[in-house]
Formats: structure tokens, C-alpha cells, sequence
């Protein structure tokens, strides 16, 4: 019973250990310490129990997938989110990631198929985000403007769905309709200088020249040394300019 009740606590031990590895790597992945998470999560991942029920790798793996990510090793990120999707299969979160990633260098083929596999599993409304992105990226603009609404449905609050069909409503010359889709975005993400710079060239495209400057000035203020921010606000400048002169010689 005592050799019994002594090797229960050599176990506890181990888990514990193990728990207490992974926490300190994520304190490690929190502090920006990438490398350090890393060196910790190696000494602790061993690839044989990737698949045992009562192993911790799924986490190891993840966390290890967003170290690489953050230091730029986006095919060592891949590997390990697609192992996690192995250990995982119904798990939604690493085909999130992984199509994130996917669509961050460009392999939109390669997004869509995996995003399509999270559909599968749930219709959460990044799934469809994700979808109207892809779309966007092949201007199907009416696919790319459903799925961005259909995300908006299930996540009326979900800011980048928002933006993002304002810029579909953009492509599609649809300038009323993108400045409400802006104006929702900017309600729930006050201090965004993206949206605050899309609402602006949504004004700018209906003639309100006065308004987009004063948004665009506000995307300025927020970040002073974005160049696009301060071409637009160049171009407006001129524009409005040019149309003060136009309403003079009428």
C-alpha cells in the first residue's frame, strides 16, 4: 500500500512539474520572450506522446507555434499547428491560426482549404471573416460581402467584419453604404486609425471633403507616422482645395 500510495506521488509530481513548465513558458511567451519559451517548451515537449490522452503536447505545441510565429519561423509555426490540428481534430483554434498565418504570406489556396475544414467543425464568425478575406483577395466581391455579413450575424460586435465589408462596399462603388459599414466599426473600435482612415476615404468618395479631413486628421494624430495616412490627407488637402476654387468661379 505504501509503495502504492508512493508512486501516486511521484506522478503528481511529474504532472505537477510538467503543468508548472508550461505555465512558466507562457509567463516566457507574455514577457516577448520568445526563444526562452521556446528552450523551455523543448525540454519539456517529447513527440511519442503527441497523441496520449493525458498528454500536455496540444498546449506545448501551440504555445511553440506562436513563439516561432512571433519570431518569424512561419514554417516551424505551420508544423506545429498542423500537429496540433492532428492531436485536436474538432478543435477550432489551430485552423484559425493556421489559416491566419496562411493568409498573412500569401497562400490563399492553402487558407481557404483549411478554413473550409473549420467550417466544417463550427460556424464561428472568424471562420467567416477568414472566408470573406479569401474572397476579397480573388475580388469576389458578392461572395467576399456575404461572408463578411454572415460573420457580423453571429458577432455583432466584431469590429474587423465591419471594416472589412467596408472595404468590399468600396471595391463595389458602393461609397454610402461602406462609410455606415466604417461608422459601425469605428463604434465598437474608437481608436483605430485604420477605420478612421477608411471612413475618411468613404467620405472623401461622396464629396464630403470637410469631414474626411477631420477623420483622417484624427487617424494622424494616432499614428503620426503612418505614410499612407499622410497621403491621403495630402490628397484630400488638394482636392478640397481644388473644389473651393470650382465653387468660386461658379
Amino acid at each position: 500500500m505504501k509503495s502504492f500510495l508512493f508512486l501516486l506521488a511521484i506522478i503528481i509530481s511529474m504532472n505537477s512539474i510538467l503543468y508548472a513548465s508550461y505555465d512558466d513558458a507562457l509567463e516566457l511567451y507574455k514577457g516577448k520572450k520568445y526563444k526562452e519559451s521556446l528552450n523551455l517548451i523543448a525540454s519539456e515537449l517529447d513527440i511519442d506522446k503527441d497523441m496520449l490522452p493525458d498528454s500536455q503536447n496540444y498546449e506545448l505545441r501551440y504555445l511553440a507555434a506562436h513563439n516561432h510565429w512571433k519570431l518569424g519561423n512561419k514554417q516551424a509555426a505551420i508544423t506545429h499547428l498542423k500537429r496540433c490540428i492532428d492531436i485536436q481534430r474538432n478543435n477550432i483554434n489551430p485552423l484559425i491560426d493556421l489559416s491566419i498565418l496562411f493568409t498573412e504570406i500569401k497562400r490563399y489556396g492553402d487558407a481557404n482549404y483549411i478554413t473550409k475544414k473549420a467550417l466544417q467543425i463550427e460556424e464561428h464568425p472568424i471562420v467567416y471573416f477568414l472566408l470573406g478575406k479569401i474572397a476579397l483577395y480573388y475580388r469576389n466581391y458578392k461572395r467576399s460581402k456575404e461572408y463578411f455579413e454572415k460573420s457580423i450575424s453571429l458577432d455583432p460586435e466584431l469590429s474587423i467584419s465591419y471594416n472589412s465589408l467596408g472595404i468590399v462596399l468600396m471595391r463595389m462603388k458602393k461609397y454610402s453604404q461602406a462609410n455606415t459599414a466604417f461608422s459601425a466599426a469605428l463604434a465598437i473600435t474608437p481608436d483605430s486609425f485604420e477605420i478612421l482612415n477608411n471612413i475618411a476615404l468613404s467620405l472623401q468618395k461622396t464629396g464630403k471633403y470637410k469631414e474626411a479631413i477631420q477623420y483622417i486628421k484624427k487617424a494622424l494624430i494616432i499614428n503620426p507616422n503612418n505614410l499612407i495616412i499622410k497621403s491621403n490627407l495630402k490628397k484630400m488637402t488638394i482636392n478640397i482645395g481644388m473644389k473651393m476654387e470650382d465653387e468660386k468661379k461658379e
